[in-house]
């Protein structure tokens, strides 16, 4: 077995690679006779205070400590809250070291009373008064709920434990934890003879056994207690007398001063000796083998670490986990839960969990009841009531018959301490905008963090020139930068950190949309952003709400959310939010209706189509008259295959769906449903449902995104297969298409303002170096001169021009990853580019589509990540081609965070960039392009944004494909840009960057460090622009530019100048953000932005001025102007005349 060590990550060694990749080629399948997106993966299963600051190494893997919190609860009692991850995945849990030795902490067992009823554990101790605890012993959850193992109090045995489970954890009469042996201790005694007594409020009685249950027992039936004994005998006493002797068991209740025995077999023929009103004695006590008398005890198994040692326990079966464990001399106990069957912590094997526990310092540890079982619920100081602190794997807490609880003496009463945090519980409340408010409470607590009043507060903030703070608590920010937030009564004090970030820039709601049914409520809360990207929640206070007041009620709660009512059977509102001048729109609708879409009775209205597969569709026996039956074999190919089903002519869905059904008679064959859809403004969505695990009929629903434009037009309904594994044929049968429809709303659109990473009206300058990315080509051998590869091919001979120091490809460079693919990849890289430039090649999700591994890839490239550094700038592209970098290749993440680290404070790098295919976001509302585990996608952004200030104002760019779209997104200090492709059809919307272009950057070799490296200086001046370290070149691939201007204006007269950008397979597109377009003309006419055109204006010198963000011509003077606008060495000129 293996024995972790630890590492600082900071001291693992880095590959630093550098030079020219190989280029690749691959084997082809037939290519889509539509165009129809699929997500080549099922999404990846797997599993915040400091950074990963620990590697945990053992023989076969490396785990990234990615979370460490550590708060105190309770005088000793100390809660750790940790975050892991692995080449596995990730692994939440909690632990709870106590300090036994603490006078004024002590442990005992939580129970609802008696043996066989179980509650949630938080109602336990809330009502017990505990400050903490976990769940206990296994227990029989679908019968009497009674546990497995003993329970003992106050050094009383309240029931026994079955056989071969005597294990129990607990602490002696010294209040020293232990873990020991408990057997029942018991007879009976009758007729001067002594009989053994094998059972104590047991939901099972042992083979000739003989059972005792006590009103301890509870009200469950006890009918099931002797198993399937035909030989069984129940005798009642009452003061030492037999009151009742009968043959099998009855279910009456047991009063305090009564017990049952229960016999079986041999046993049954004993209690049959008893007769009404004899004598009897019935004796028992807990028997302790290799340890001290409890005071308490519950049940456990296995046991995990004996003597420092973790036991050979299984290594196979991952699950939610809990435990208990003590140190050697049983003064220090702790208290452990690990969350599982989430995608955000897989769980542990007992084994694993024998290491955790040993890892924290259990010399002795004992495995407690996991699975949905697994809970622990803790309060913090000052608080009086326990909330849950894991995140059970039901979904909820699971009732549970016992735990270990956690309690304090009593404290002094007076006031301690005192915690101070936010009002409002929403993420990055301790962020605030300038001029905005922050609610803020102080609780105070005694010596045992038990609650106390705090009693007259003064409230203050240091430094006071950020913001400050007025008698009830609430922070009035001033200015940008950080601050602590005091409460203080005399000398005593409470602090909590608050941020001020940059001006507020724009501001949005929390969801698009609010879709209700009659009489439902929803919720929602405001949140900000500055320029860099930084968000904070805004406060009710700080909001100003306009909508229909006949339609609904919006009502602000104190956790800084806002709730809506309804007061209307079926209507919709659009709440306007205005918040210091920056507006938002959230749509509100009341109640959904059903309505037909297509009975689907027709057969010619239909077609089919297969990527990787074939299959015909024919009239079926429908769910209601007939329906489209779809045959398809999936036999043929191990790449992602699909059976398509499309209208004919143009199938427009009504109103503004919120879900699209269908009736699908399945054969279990596992298939993945889904529908495309093509938006108003020309970008499809790709809506991904079941998969069909069903025989027979049943009904889909699959809700459409948000931020869609309406109307929507169905172009497929789509059966998909990823499982290279699964070949097979099938038949699925679809009948009655149906939309779910909300009432309409019209939201008005938001312009967004251009990200100035992107070269207007700009060239990179020759003082800077370059380089030139590309991505989204998909090509196949079986068309070498297919679309995607003259475009791919004309996108290479356009970099090779430009001489960049090298070219990355981000992925997808080929859609299928056979030989022959990649002999064409090699070939087409060899003819347009040889060995002018280097080339690195990352995969993409179709570098592994077909044979479902990078094989084929790495036989031609050898490497699917580099880290190196060229002229001061660092880079790492890394491997995502599964949809995760975590299952693509673990270890990269590894190298990624120590060269994060190394780099922060290497003076000789500048700055940072980051490429992989995926993106951290998709930009689009389908939001199926993204990185799969969303939170790899959120550590991720937070190393990035932690390197940007711990290096103290390095640059950072994050640059993916895969979204077919070129967007710019900042989050948190850090620009992240999705390139489009060059090849493969644009998923976006041709008007917000969905267009085919290459993307080549440039660089400063000597930039500054940016001032705004954090969000507590955002707003400062840096020495330069905090993008101008690099600019990019978005090239569009045209074919042509259409100029739309009026031949002829008026002096005084203002028109808008349209330009369209020009593509192969008919894509049509505004020219302008985020496509780079320079804009010139003759010498009369100013052209350019700001504040320099209206000075422009005003000059005399100008008889025209053309507004480059705008679009807009301005006519001033009689004359003639010309006016030309160039991208990508395209260009179109107009002259026009000013009369």
């Amino acid at each position: 077995m293996n024995k972790l060590r630890y590492l600082l990550i900071g001291s693992l060694s880095v590959s630093m690679t550098a030079g020219m990749m190989q280029p690749v080629m691959a084997q082809p399948s037939t290519e889509d006779a539509e165009q129809v997106r699929i997500l080549d993966e099922r999404p990846a299963q797997s599993s915040k205070h400091d950074e990963p600051h620990t590697v945990i190494e053992g023989e076969k893997e490396i785990t990234l400590v990615t979370n460490h919190h550590t708060e105190t609860i309770g005088d000793g009692v100390k809660l750790t809250s940790f975050e892991r991850f692995d080449a596995r995945g990730w692994l939440n849990g909690e632990m709870m070291k106590v300090d036994l030795a603490k006078g004024s902490v002590f442990a005992d067992i939580l129970h609802p009373g008696v043996v066989s009823k179980a509650e949630p554990l938080s109602e336990t101790a809330n009502r017990e008064g505990a400050i903490a605890g976990v769940n206990g012993d296994f227990f029989d959850i679908n019968g009497t709920k009674a546990t497995v193992g003993v329970e003992v109090q106050d050094g009383k045995l309240l029931k026994g434990a079955a056989t071969g489970r005597e294990k129990s954890a607990g602490l002696d009469d010294n209040g020293i934890g232990q873990i020991a042996d408990v057997l029942l201790d018991g007879t009976i005694t009758f007729n001067d003879k002594n009989y053994k007594l094998t059972s104590l409020n047991q939901y099972g009685i042992p083979a000739n056994g003989i059972g005792l249950y006590s009103s301890f027992w509870g009200t469950a039936s006890r009918s099931g207690v002797a198993g399937s004994s035909k030989s069984v005998h129940e005798v009642r006493i009452q003061n030492g007398r037999v009151i009742e002797s009968s043959a099998g068991i009855s279910d009456e209740p047991i009063s305090e001063d009564m017990l049952v025995l229960i016999g079986r077999e041999a046993g049954a023929g004993i209690l049959q000796q008893l007769t009404v009103g004899q004598e009897i004695t019935v004796q028992y006590a807990p028997k302790i083998t290799n340890g001290n008398p409890f005071k308490f005890a519950i049940g456990g198994n296995p046991v995990l670490v004996k003597d420092g040692e973790v036991q050979d326990v299984d290594n196979a079966a991952v699950a939610p986990r809990t435990a208990v464990g003590y140190s050697a001399d049983g003064k220090q106990m702790y208290l452990v839960t690990v969350d599982g069957r989430q995608t955000s912590s897989r769980g542990l094997t007992l084994y694993e969990l024998g290491e955790l526990m040993k890892e924290f310092g259990a010399y002795h540890a004992i495995n407690l009841d996991g699975g949905g079982s697994s809970t622990m619920v803790a309060r913090t100081s000052g608080e009086d009531q326990v909330d849950i602190v894991n995140s059970p794997s039901d979904g909820i807490e699971r009732a549970v018959p016992n735990g270990i609880g956690l309690f304090t003496e009593k404290g002094t009463g007076d006031l301690f301490g005192m915690n101070v945090s936010t009002e409002s519980e929403v993420e990055n409340s301790d962020r605030i905008f300038p001029g905005l408010t922050r609610k803020f409470s102080a609780k105070g607590f005694d010596n045992v963090y038990d609650p106390v009043q705090t009693g007259q507060v003064r409230w203050q903030a240091i430094p006071g020139d950020v913001g400050k703070l007025d008698d009830s608590g609430v922070f009035h920010a001033a200015k940008s930068g950080k601050a602590n937030i005091e409460a203080q009564n005399k000398h005593i004090k409470g602090t909590n950190p608050v941020t001020v970030l940059g001006e507020l820039e724009r501001i949005e709601a929390s969801v698009p949309r609010v879709g209700l049914a009659e009489g439902a409520t929803g919720d929602f809360y405001i949140k900000g952003y500055d320029r860099n990207g930084y968000s904070a929640p805004i406060e009710p206070q700080d909001v100003k709400l306009e909508y229909d007041q006949s339609v609904i009620e919006v009502k602000p709660n104190s956790d800084g959310s806002f709730s809506v009512l309804t007061k209307t059977d079926e209507s919709s509102t659009l709440v306007k939010v205005i918040v210091m001048g920056k507006e938002a729109f959230l749509p509100v609708t009341v109640g959904l209706k059903t309505e037909n879409v297509s009975t689907m009775e027709t057969l010619p209205e239909w077609r089919f189509s297969s990527a990787r597969g074939s299959g015909t569709i024919q009239a079926g026996e429908g769910k209601n008259g007939n329906g489209i039956k779809v045959n398809f074999d999936f036999s043929k190919s191990t790449g992602t295959r699909t059976a398509n089903v499309h209208p004919v002519n143009p199938l427009f869905l009504p109103g503004e769906p919120q879900s699209i059904g269908l009736w699908v008679k399945g054969n279990g064959k596992g298939e993945w449903m889904s529908f495309t859809t093509k938006g108003s403004d020309g970008s499809n969505h790709y809506l991904y449902g079941p998969y069909v695990t069903w025989t027979g009929w049943q009904k889909i629903e699959i809700p459409v995104p948000s931020g869609v434009k309406f109307p929507l037009e169905l172009r497929t309904i789509g059966a998909i297969e990823t499982d290279k594994s699964k070949q097979y044929t099938d038949e699925l049968v679809y009948d009655d298409l149906t939309v779910k429809l909300s009432p309409t709303v019209e939201v008005p659109v938001v312009e967004e303002k251009p990200d100035p990473i992107v070269l207007q009206n700009a060239e990179i300058g020759g003082e800077r170096w370059k380089f030139a990315v590309m991505a989204d080509s998909q090509f196949v051998a079986a068309s070498p001169n297919s679309q995607q590869v003259r475009l791919a091919r004309e996108s290479l001979r356009q970099i090779v021009k430009e001489k960049p120091d090298f070219l990355i490809i981000g992925g997808d460079f080929v859609d299928t990853a056979y030989t022959k693919d990649f002999d064409l990849a090699q070939q087409i890289l060899e003819e347009e580019v040889g060995d002018q430039i280097p080339v690195y090649y990352i995969p993409g999700n179709h570098e592994i589509m077909g044979p479902g591994n990078l094989d084929n890839f790495l036989h031609e490239f050898k490497e699917n990540n580099y880290f190196f550094t060229h002229k001061g700038t660092q880079f790492a592209l890394m491997d995502s081609s599964t949809g995760s970098l975590r299952t693509s290749d673990f270890s990269q993440l590894v190298e990624f965070k120590n060269m994060l680290e190394i780099a922060a404070k290497d003076p000789a790098i500048k700055n940072l960039v980051v490429l992989e295919h995926h993106p951290t976001r998709d930009p689009l509302s389908s939001q199926n392009s993204q990185l799969t585990d969303r939170k790899e996608a959120e550590l991720l952004e937070k190393w990035m944004t932690e390197f940007r200030e711990e290096s103290k104002g390095k640059g950072v760019l994050h640059v993916s494909g895969h979204a077919h779209t070129v967007n710019v997104e900042r989050v948190d200090g850090v620009p992240y840009m999705v390139v489009g492709p060059t090849g493969k059809a644009p998923y976006g919307p041709p008007d917000a960057g969905g267009f085919h272009e290459w993307t080549m950057f440039g660089i400063d070799p000597t930039p500054i460090p940016s001032k705004a490296n954090g969000p507590e200086s955002s707003s400062e001046q840096s020495p330069i622009r905090d993008t101008e370290w690099i600019r990019a070149e978005v090239n569009p691939l045209l074919e042509g530019i259409t100029l739309d201007v009026p031949e002829t204006i008026s002096a005084g007269e203002t028109v808008k100048v349209d330009t369209t950008g020009h593509q192969a397979g008919n894509v049509n597109f505004p020219l302008r953000y985020p496509a780079s377009v320079n804009w010139s003309g003759s010498d009369n006419v100013f052209i350019g932005k700001g504040e320099a055109l209206n000075k422009a204006k005003d000059s005399g010198k100008y008889i025209a001025v053309f507004d480059t963000v705008t679009g807009k011509l301005t006519a001033l003077q009689k004359g003639e102007i010309q006016l030309k606008v160039e991208s990508n060495n395209t260009t179109a000129e107009k002259t026009v005349t000013i009369q």
